[in-house]
């Protein structure tokens, strides 16, 4: 596994686009229609094991090409996660399965770091005055692996497989909090994206970050407006 294919799809079949266009006529006439096609896809992506082979890997692979970027188009992010996870698992079963056995063996003192960071998090926007919210979490697998296959690198490359997220009241704070990180933690150069003055097509906003932290470790971190967390989860 040491370079992995690039995730080329192939294009797709007559069916697949015409299904595709009927569910976008759908969405605009009624939303409703989209949810519930995500979730009879989630519920058909769950319970794929009774398929033959073949069949498994064509549901598998639509769902990573449209169900799963409609879903993030959307900005139900937890319903985009299990369709990416569950897709990945059925489409290339033994990346899926190598991947999750090295971040297992590799997980060591993981639950530790994690708690660790989030205890310095909170202990410096206490400081500084800041009600907050913070979680944190190891990034899931299929985002590892698109990761490895887009800088063609092994496992070991990919250092910053943890991930946190910083709730706050408003925007205006986000910016706070981010100076605040970044005194505490060195900025990695060239990772910032600022989601709040330029939100994604979805209206997603928030602020992006990458530092080094505690034993060298890379993380990611976001800095998100409350007003905005329910969105991202439900849409």
């Amino acid at each position: 596994m040491s370079k992995l294919d690039k995730l080329k799809f192939r294009d797709k079949k007559e069916a697949q686009a015409e299904n595709f266009r009927k569910m976008i006529m759908a969405m605009v006439q009624d939303i409703r229609v989209i949810l519930i096609k995500l979730a009879d896809r989630t519920h058909n992506m769950r319970t794929l094991g009774s398929l033959r082979p073949d069949k498994r890997r064509r549901i598998a692979r639509e769902t990573l090409e449209i169900y799963s970027p409609l879903a993030h188009r959307l900005g139900i992010h937890h319903i985009k996660t299990e369709l990416e996870e569950l897709g990945f698992e059925a489409l290339y079963p033994n990346r899926y399965r190598v991947i999750k056995e090295v971040v297992k063996a590799a997980r060591g003192n993981r639950k530790e770091m994690i708690q660790k960071i989030l205890s310095e998090i909170e202990g410096r926007l206490q400081e500084a005055g800041i009600p907050c919210r913070v979680s944190g979490r190891e990034k899931h697998l299929y985002s590892i692996y698109c990761k490895m296959v887009l800088k063609e690198q092994r496992f070991h490359s990919i250092m910053d497989i943890y991930a946190f997220r910083v709730i706050v009241h408003d925007a205006d704070i986000c910016y706070r909090v981010l100076g605040q990180m970044h005194s505490l933690y060195k900025p990695r150069p060239g990772r910032f994206k600022d989601y709040i003055a330029i939100p994604k097509a979805n209206g997603y906003q928030s602020l992006h970050t990458s530092m080094i932290g505690p034993t060298a470790s890379r993380s990611r971190y976001k800095f998100v407006p409350k007003t905005w967390t329910r969105w991202r989860r439900w849409g």
